[in-house]
């Protein structure tokens, strides 16, 4: 038990080190005026007060992230198994569709990467963006889980889906539409990935004929498109003007210790509406399907207490310090022509460190190298995953600099994932298209995110008042980018064992072949 505590913690605090450290150099950069910032007017700087508070608030969220990682593995992935494993068995299609569905759209509400993306977003409902988006999620969740029932080509659904997509993108309003885009990523995080990969597993475990490879990976993927549809639809209702604002980014307050209660208190509240109908919902699901033993049920539950605790230390210490400071950041770099190769520096540190220390990233690596039977190497995935993310995030501040549709990096990007998809192993474009949720990880969101977001502010507004709906087409669609680079890197790695495979079958067949094979032996009664 200490052990496993110990684990989570380490890869917590090994998740938040990296950006910590990038920051910490900037800091000390700055504070000698050797690099980036020099010559800037003050106030451009992070203060002393500014960096205490992100290094506090580093390690809450270290804290906090441990603890919500620890009690989401006894809780959120037990629940996902019992309920996937027993709801087949009770051999009622609309009892799995039904159940499904809201597990789905309650396992979305108290996705924290969810909450912090809802928190930035300046004039639309925080809590109707979360429940559009969990309805989304809800929705591709029963058609996951139909598919693997039913036993239908994954690269299929994602053709079509990802077709009707790109179909009414032109609907939406291109303010509007990289949000709809980074939906989809920030709904695959630390609380949905092991539920629906335990969902999944234990509704893939109880079908007859269960192809296990097949079936273990893809569901996740599909989750995310999802929301993306869902918040298509939100966006027809939505009037673009009302995202006109003068500010939109928020500064670390002076009163840190204060302001940083003053936020738990109102996480509190909003972590617990978020956590209490799972609670309600496996109770009941309990009390009449499974009858668990008291012990088992009162773990789980305490789960979803460590998990509560930790999501709460989690979201307050985000949005006291993180956020704001890396706004900050992304504004003083943005404007600057001069400063453009250091934004892209950063932005390329901020994506690399960030995937490297994501420790998701490390499960799916450790699978990969399982499946391909040793044929890559999980030290090359994390590597070519954490170079696609940083020129992911690269792309993102160029976008931002040179004001261009988002739609230009996205169309291609995915015509070239469909494609490699007919031509790789199916279970290589599975895990591709599960990847993208796993590397777009809380970093992402927390922190990148709200770097770019300052960056294309900054741009936008030259230090006037801007409008923010401009600022949220240009700075938003981070996420997007981030889901989008390892379909193709990953089914790119795919297609190279692929063909490292065929070549060294042949050579093995080669050798098989001996000298003398070729002669004709005649078989008969020997002549005297």
């Amino acid at each position: 038990m200490v052990r496993y505590w110990f684990g989570k913690f380490l890869d917590s605090f090994l998740s938040t080190l990296p950006i910590f450290l990038v920051v910490l150099v900037l800091y000390l950069l700055e504070k000698f005026g050797v690099w980036v910032f020099a010559g800037l007017p003050e106030g451009s700087y992070i203060t002393d007060q500014e960096f205490i508070a992100f290094s506090v608030c580093a390690v809450l969220i270290a804290i906090g992230l441990g603890l919500f990682t620890a009690g989401a593995d006894q809780s959120m992935t037990q629940i996902g198994e019992l309920v996937g494993g027993s709801v087949l068995k009770k051999r009622k299609l609309f009892l799995v569709i039904a159940m499904t569905f809201v597990l789905g759209v309650f396992v979305t509400v108290a996705e924290p990467d969810l909450t912090v993306l809802s928190g930035q977003l300046d004039g639309i409902s925080p809590p109707l963006v979360i429940w559009t988006i969990g309805l989304g999620v809800g929705l591709f969740l029963v058609i996951g889980v139909l598919r693997i029932i039913f036993r239908k080509p994954l690269n299929i659904f994602f053709i079509v889906f990802y077709g009707l997509v790109f179909m009414l993108a032109y609907l939406v309003d291109p303010r509007l539409l990289p949000i709809c885009f980074d939906s989809g990523g920030v709904t695959t995080g630390p609380v949905t990935v092991p539920f629906i990969l335990a969902f999944g597993v234990g509704i893939a475990a109880n079908r007859q004929g269960a192809r296990s490879g097949d079936d273990s990976f893809g569901l996740t993927a599909l989750c995310s498109i999802g929301p993306i549809l869902a918040v298509m639809v939100l966006a027809r209702f939505v009037n673009p003007e009302i995202l006109e604002s003068h500010h939109m980014l928020t500064a670390i307050n002076s009163d840190f210790w204060p302001n940083l209660g003053s936020i738990a208190i109102d996480c509190l509240l909003d972590v617990g509406l978020a956590i209490l109908p799972i609670a309600i919902f496996f109770l009941v699901y309990d009390l009449i399907f499974l009858r668990l033993p008291p012990l088992k049920l009162a773990r789980i539950f305490i789960g979803l207490i460590y998990a509560y605790v930790g999501l709460v230390a989690l979201l307050a210490a985000v949005n006291a310090g993180f956020k704001p400071l890396a706004s900050k950041v992304g504004e003083s770099l943005g404007g600057h022509q001069e400063l453009f190769p250091a934004a892209l520096i950063l932005a390329g540190l901020f994506g690399l460190f960030g995937v490297f220390a994501e420790p998701a990233v490390h499960v799916l690596a450790k699978q990969i190298e399982t499946v391909s039977e040793g044929a890559i190497k999980r030290n090359m995935v994390l590597v070519v995953l954490a170079l696609s993310i940083g020129a992911a995030v690269v792309l993102s501040v160029i976008r931002s600099y040179f004001q261009f549709d988002l739609m230009y990096y996205l169309i291609p990007g995915y015509i070239i994932a469909m494609a490699l998809s007919f031509v790789v192993p199916k279970i290589y474009t599975a895990m591709a298209f599960d990847s993208g949720g796993v590397a777009s990880g809380p970093m992402t969101s927390t922190f990148v995110l709200p770097f770019c977001i300052g960056f294309a502010y900054s741009e936008l507004s030259g230090g006037d008042s801007v409008n923010t709906g401009h600022v949220y087409q240009y700075g938003f669609g981070l996420v997007a980018m981030v889901a989008m680079m390892p379909l193709i890197v990953l089914q790119l790695v795919g297609l190279y064992v692929q063909v490292k495979t065929a070549i060294l079958y042949r050579r093995a067949r080669s050798r098989i072949v001996e000298e003398n094979d070729d002669q004709i032996i005649h078989f008969g009664k020997e002549v005297a």
